[in-house]
C-alpha cells in the first residue's frame, strides 16, 4: 500500500506511523529485537552513545516487548531513559527538553487490542520518521542478524514517569488562562480507555479546577463515536458539562456534549484552531490541517484571514510543515480530523492534552457550553468507512474505478485519489498507514448530499457496504 513497506511480512504493519503487527503473529520477540537494532543504526553519529528515551502504553504486550527492543537498542552503546507508561506527547516534550537523539514508544495508538507495535521518533524535534527515513528503517530491518544480538538480561534505568508527567502538566498550563478556566468550575467525565493517559489527563483537569469522574470503559482505543457510549451515558445521566475522551497512548481528543452525544472528532480540531485563532488574530497565523480533515478548518482560517496549508496524511508531514513555518517566524498551528490537534509550544505532535486545555479555555472565556461552541461553527456533514484490501493491485483498481464513476469531479492525488466538485463536497479514497484497509470519507454541506456520494461509491465500484462507518 501507499507509503507502507509491509508486503513482504504481512500483517505486519510498516508507515511514517511507525510498526504496528499482531502480538505473536506478525509482531514476535525477533521482529521486536530487529527494530531496536535498526532504529539505532539509523540514528545520526553526532555522538559516542545517543540518548534514546523509551516509553509505552498500558496494553499488557507491551511489558513483553520492552525487553526485547532494550536488547535490540543495546546491541551498540547508547545511552537510555525509560519513562515508563506515559502518553506518547510526553515522550515528545521529554525529548525536547532532554535535546535526545531518538525515542521509541511501544504503542499501537488507536489500534485493536491484539495489536501493538512501535513509534520511532527523531531529534531534534521529536518527530515521527518520515517516508526516507522509514524506508532506511525497513532496510536496516531486514540487514539486521537476530543471531548476533546479546541473549542476555536487559536491566532498565529508572523508571522516570512521574519527572515526565510533571513536567508536560506544566508545560500545557502555562498556555493557557488556568484561573479563567477554574472559575468555570467545569464537571467532566474522562475516558482514557485505561490508557497512558489515565495519571496525566486527570492531573491537568484537576489543576484547571474540575470535577473530574474517569470513566473506565472497555472499548476499542479509537475515540470515535460509536467508541463513547458508555461516556456519553454516563455525561447524560450525571448531568456533566462535557465528556472527554482518549486513544490509549493519548494523542487523540474526542469530545461529547453536555447532551451526552459524542460530537465527532473533527470538532476537537476545530474548537482548538477557531479559539487559537482568536488568540493569535494580530500575527496572520497559518493553519495546518491533512486532505482527510473536514473543510469546517478551511473556513475558520478563511474568516480569520489566516493562511491554510493542506498536507498529506500523516503526522510527519504536519509536524515538517510546522518546523518550516516556524522556522519562517510565523505562527502555526493545526493537527488532524482525528482528534490530533498540534501545538508547537507543546510538542510537534499531536497532543489530547493541550486539546483539553484550549477546549476548556474556549468555553471559560466565551462562557458557552459545548453544545452552543459546536453550533456556531461552520457545519459540513462526514460519512466514514473502510474497507479490507488485501494487495496494492486492488487499491489501484479501486481507486480507477472511483475516478472514472466520478468524472464530473476534479480529482487530486495527494492521498489515494481525493475528489472535489462544485458545491464544496467531496470523497477521499485512501489506503490507511496503520491498517491493512482502504479508508472512504465524504463531506458535504448537507446530509443528503453526503449519503448520496456515498451510497454512488459504493455502488458505482462494487463496493460492499461496510459493517461500520460514522457519519456527523
Amino acid at each position: 500500500m501507499e507509503d507502507s513497506f509491509s508486503e513482504h511480512i504481512e500483517p505486519l504493519k510498516i508507515s511514517y506511523s511507525g510498526v504496528r503487527g499482531i502480538v505473536g503473529a506478525s509482531l514476535t520477540a525477533e521482529v521486536a529485537r530487529r527494530f531496536g537494532a535498526a532504529f539505532r543504526h539509523l540514528l545520526p553519529h553526532s555522538r559516542q552513545k545517543p540518548l534514546i528515551v523509551l516509553a509505552k502504553d498500558t496494553r499488557p504486550s507491551g511489558e513483553w516487548l520492552l525487553p526485547e527492543v532494550v536488547a535490540g537498542v543495546c546491541f551498540k552503546a547508547s545511552e537510555l531513559c525509560y519513562l515508563g507508561v506515559v502518553p506518547t506527547p510526553t515522550v515528545q516534550v521529554m525529548m525536547h527538553r532532554m535535546r535526545a537523539d531518538g525515542g521509541i514508544v511501544i504503542t499501537a495508538s488507536h489500534n485493536p487490542p491484539e495489536w501493538n507495535g512501535f513509534k520511532f521518533l527523531l531529534g531534534p524535534h521529536a518527530i515521527v520518521a518520515d517516508r526516507s527515513q522509514t524506508q532506511r528503517l525497513f532496510e536496516l530491518f531486514q540487514g539486521t542478524e537476530v543471531e548476533q544480538l546479546p541473549s542476555r538480561e536487559i536491566s532498565l534505568p529508572a523508571d522516570q514517569s512521574a519527572e515526565a508527567l510533571q513536567t508536560h502538566l506544566r508545560e500545557v498550563l502555562a498556555q493557557v488562562d488556568v484561573e479563567a478556566i477554574r472559575e468555570r468550575r467545569f464537571r467532566v467525565a474522562l475516558d482514557s480507555a485505561s490508557g497512558a493517559g489515565e495519571r496525566l489527563a486527570p492531573a491537568l483537569l484537576e489543576a484547571l479546577g474540575c470535577e473530574v469522574y474517569q470513566v473506565r470503559a472497555q472499548r476499542d482505543s479509537e475515540p470515535a463515536p460509536e467508541n463513547l457510549g458508555v461516556l456519553a451515558e454516563t455525561v447524560r445521566e450525571k448531568g456533566f458539562d462535557l465528556g472527554l475522551a482518549q486513544d490509549v497512548d493519548a494523542d487523540r481528543l474526542a469530545l461529547v456534549s453536555e447532551k451526552g452525544a459524542p460530537v465527532g472528532e473533527e470538532y476537537s480540531l476545530a474548537i482548538s484552531v477557531k479559539h487559537l485563532l482568536e488568540r493569535y488574530k494580530s500575527t496572520r497565523p497559518v493553519v495546518v490541517k491533512n486532505t482527510s480533515t473536514s473543510q469546517v478548518i478551511d473556513d475558520l482560517a478563511a474568516a480569520a484571514g489566516a493562511d491554510l496549508a493542506e498536507v498529506r496524511v500523516g503526522e510527519v508531514n504536519l509536524s515538517r510543515a510546522l518546523i518550516g513555518i516556524r522556522d519562517q517566524g510565523y505562527v502555526g498551528f493545526g493537527g488532524e480530523g482525528n482528534g490530533g490537534i498540534i501545538y508547537p509550544p507543546i510538542c510537534y505532535g499531536r497532543d489530547s492534552h493541550i486539546g483539553m486545555a484550549l477546549v476548556l479555555e474556549y468555553l471559560a472565556k466565551h462562557n458557552e457550553s459545548l453544545s452552543q461552541a459546536v453550533e456556531a461553527l461552520p457545519h459540513y456533514y462526514m460519512i466514514k468507512h473502510k474497507i479490507h484490501c488485501d494487495s496494492e493491485g486492488q487499491v489501484r483498481d479501486l481507486l480507477v474505478r472511483v475516478e472514472e464513476a466520478f468524472a464530473e469531479g476534479r480529482a487530486y492525488h495527494p492521498d489515494g485519489l481525493k475528489v472535489r466538485f462544485n458545491d464544496r463536497s467531496w470523497l477521499q479514497v485512501r489506503p490507511s498507514n496503520t491498517e491493512p484497509v482502504v479508508r472512504i470519507t465524504v463531506e458535504a454541506p448537507e446530509r443528503a448530499r453526503a449519503q448520496e456520494l456515498m451510497a454512488r461509491l459504493l455502488s458505482g465500484t462494487g463496493v460492499s457496504p461496510p459493517s461500520q462507518g460514522s457519519s456527523r
